[in-house]
């Protein structure tokens, strides 16, 4: 079973220890107390008033912690910066610059916009110049000093200039003429400089280029916003998907009409998502998007944005809390459902779960429940906990996490400067409950690597998040839909033909095709407590590897829907095959067309895929994947292939990293 010290080391894991050392004799017989608990309101009561507990208290004192922010550390880090820019190693410099300007205090303005400006000279030399711009944009912004400011808007010029934006070129070519007034060059230098930028400015103009971008970009009223965070795209679930519950099954989506193959069925935003430790300095903490030229948060370096707007859009919603917290989270060795658990109630503030809870356990429909307003708790907090199946013993361990992250909580602020003891509790008995939910029902966030020198493709996980949708869907071995991620939202679209009816089914990791059927069930019960029945671990499908290459899987095609399986050998001459569960005759005359046709159509896709042309790609596996179901019946080797070229083209529709 897993809990909440199951993933890694950490001072959480010694303090648990200590405590339990601590607690002598009667350890057990305390913690299997728990068993009489009936709420999770209960447990947290009962913990706390153990004596042992309360005097381990004294060994999880948490305090905000802001020692990454140093001026002389930024200082030093900057000077480094600049003698790799001098030496023109332009990756390194702009990394260095990075981590100068994420360690200055905010207090210290005149060094972050020189440190900001210096950043955009490399990204400049490195040709981003979009994100050369940003960095322009924000120097500026800061006041940066006037005898220096015709640098930037010379740079900014060039940037427009590569980029192909006349009218701005000519705009900033002009603000750098003007801000020479303000400049200490000499003057042979300054009419040099200020002869160029004329010189640049009449060529502008006479090109009939300019006239053309200049009415376009007034027809659309283009406002330059280039810090931009990721676009939130719209929600959806298609009209395809119903959801259901029975006694067995549990809460379900089920077609309800038949799906075709490629069909998006589901785009979701996070309840709540957190990035993973170790891509904190790469990706947006907010939106998960990678970024070269991130937003420092002014307090803390323990973070980084891609834009000044998902910067207070974090610090209004959930950073303002977390902030020096992030760091004891990570040292502590809590997993990443733990510090999502944190976010889920930071998110909020207190008067909102104090006025909620008396409706948290009010037993909602599936229809009700996906009705809620998208960020009501009450979304996550009705999904499966398995309380009923816990032991004394994973009521205790979960119980102390939850005391540690409310701990957290009230360092961060989150109960203002006079806690109050029966609230702390009942936010503690909501972590507690966030924790037992979030351990069946979080997502992995990917993004996909791709190595361009050999060609080579994997997926990593970047972060966890919860979707209250997705989380309604079962899973299958075989499952029926891909789901592929865009910053946090996730897509999920299908990946066969789903008859109306029947389920539509994800994936909680363990697939036919790679594992044994044991295997897969001991991982499934390890993880989700559930026994897996799919038709894959019913049939017991073999893995791809073993996957028979000698027969073919044809379906019969009776007119009484008979739902058979006609096995053929490749080399069968009888085109009439008789099926031997209704007994009528299958002319497999048009799969063995189908075969054949397809092995066109397969190189045709494959040859697309590797030119980089996914979209393209991605309508012939389609075509492919409905045209081989029509007469075909999985498990069947080209299928299977067929099926994961259409997911490797959904994967690289979203988040992804080229690496050299």
């Amino acid at each position: 079973m897993k809990t909440p010290l199951s993933q890694k080391t950490g001072f959480f894991a010694e303090y648990y220890l200590k405590l339990k050392d601590q607690a002598g004799p009667n350890c057990e017989s305390d913690i299997a107390k728990l068993s009489a608990c009936k709420s999770d309101e209960e447990r947290v009561a009962y913990v706390e008033k153990l004596p042992w507990v309360q005097a381990g208290d004294a060994n999880l004192v948490v305090n905000q912690e802001f020692g990454g922010k140093n001026a002389f550390l930024a200082a030093e880090i900057k000077e480094r910066a600049t003698a790799a820019f001098k030496a023109k190693k332009w990756l390194e410099a702009m990394v260095l610059y990075t981590r100068s300007y994420v360690a200055l205090p905010s207090e210290n303005v005149a060094e972050i916009r020189v440190v900001l400006a210096n950043r955009s000279a490399t990204l400049y030399h490195m040709q981003k110049y979009q994100e050369c711009l940003i960095d322009i944009k924000r120097a500026l912004d800061l006041s940066y000093p006037k005898d220096l400011i015709y640098k930037l808007y010379e740079r900014q010029a060039r940037c427009y200039m590569a980029l192909k934006d006349y009218p701005h070129t000519i705009d900033s070519f002009k603000k750098c003429i003007t801000a020479m007034d303000h400049s200490t060059l000499a003057s042979d230098k300054r009419a040099k400089l200020n002869l160029d930028a004329m010189t640049m400015i009449k060529m502008l103009q006479n090109d009939p280029r300019t006239a053309k971008q200049e009415a376009k970009q007034q027809k659309q009223k283009i406002a330059l916003d280039l810090a931009k965070p990721v676009k939130l795209e719209n929600e959806f679930v298609s009209p395809l998907v119903r959801i259901d519950s029975n006694r067995q099954e549990g809460r379900f989506a089920r077609a309800s009409a038949d799906v075709k193959p490629g069909e998006e069925l589901l785009v979701e935003r996070p309840f709540v998502s957190v990035l993973l430790e170790k891509f904190a300095k790469t990706h947006c903490e907010n939106c998960f998007m990678r970024t070269v030229v991130p937003v420092a948060c002014p307090r803390c370096a323990d973070v980084l944005y891609c834009s000044e707007q998902c910067r207070e859009e974090a610090s209004k919603k959930y950073h303002k809390y977390e902030c020096g917290i992030v760091p004891i989270i990570w040292r502590s060795g809590a997993s990443i459902n733990n510090h999502i658990a944190l976010r889920i109630i930071a998110s909020k503030p207190l008067d909102y779960f104090l006025k909620l809870k008396p409706t948290i356990d009010e037993q909602l429909t599936p229809e009700q429940l996906i009705s809620l307003p998208k960020d009501d708790f009450r979304r996550v907090a009705q999904l499966e906990r398995h309380q009923g199946e816990r032991q004394p013993s994973n009521f205790f361990q979960h119980v102390l996490m939850a005391r540690f992250l409310t701990h957290c909580l009230r360092a961060g602020g989150y109960f203002g400067s006079e806690p109050k003891p029966d609230e702390v509790s009942i936010i503690c008995s909501l972590v507690l409950r966030s924790l037992q939910f979030i351990q069946f029902n979080t997502h992995e966030v990917a993004e996909l690597h791709k190595f361009s020198s050999s060609g080579r493709e994997k997926s990593i996980f970047i972060g966890g998040a919860i979707y209250p949708t997705l989380a309604l869907f079962n899973h299958s071995c075989d499952p029926g839909v891909v789901r592929y991620f865009r910053g946090t939202t996730i897509h999920i679209n299908s990946v066969r033909p789903i008859e109306a009816g029947l389920p539509i089914n994800e994936n909680y990791g363990p697939m036919y095709t790679q594992d044994e059927r044991s295997e897969r069930q001991a991982r499934l019960k390890e993880l989700y407590w559930f026994e897996c029945s799919c038709d894959a671990c019913i049939d017991n499908w073999p893995k791809f590897d073993d996957l028979p290459r000698d027969v073919i899987r044809f379906r019969c095609d009776a007119p009484n829907n008979c739902s058979a399986v006609i096995e053929v050998p490749p080399s069968c001459n009888d085109f009439m095959v008789k099926c031997v569960t209704c007994g009528e005759i299958t002319n497999i005359l048009k799969g063995l067309k189908v075969m054949q046709d397809t092995e066109m159509m397969t190189r045709t896709a494959k040859r697309l895929y590797e030119t980089g042309e996914y979209s393209k790609a991605l309508a012939k596996f389609i075509d492919l994947i409905r045209i081989m179901y029509e007469v075909l019946a999985p498990p069947f080797p080209d299928f299977c292939e067929s099926q994961q070229h259409l997911k490797d083209c959904f994967l690289n529709l979203g988040n992804v990293y080229t690496l050299d």
